[in-house]
């Protein structure tokens, strides 16, 4: 797979397929301007191979596990609230297309 780029309410994700030392399958997901100016990165993993077609996602799939990523982080709570107390959505600070 080709990276896949994407955006959800404004946030601007870069997905990567990557094959684990173990030989199982995980996705990379850079969230270019999130927290950390843009470094803050986070993975899913499965614990079936790389060539085993369970572990084969579809864009629509990816873009799902960031959608519910993000709404995690922005809730009260979250790991935006307890890690990131000074980053806000890119929807109120105007940086969906930077």
């Amino acid at each position: 797979m080709d990276d896949l780029k994407f955006s959800i309410d404004d946030e601007l994700f870069r997905v990567s397929q990557r094959r684990q030392p173990t030989g199982m399958m995980s996705y990379e997901f850079a969230w270019l301007n999130g927290p950390d100016n843009g470094n803050y990165c986070f993975t899913v993993g499965f614990s079936v191979a790389w060539s085993d077609p369970r572990a084969q996602r579809t864009p629509e799939q990816l873009m799902d596990s960031a959608r519910g990523f993000i709404e995690g982080f922005y809730v009260p709570g979250g790991i935006g609230e307890e890690d990131f107390p000074d980053h806000i959505p890119a929807r109120t600070r105007g940086m969906g297309d930077k």
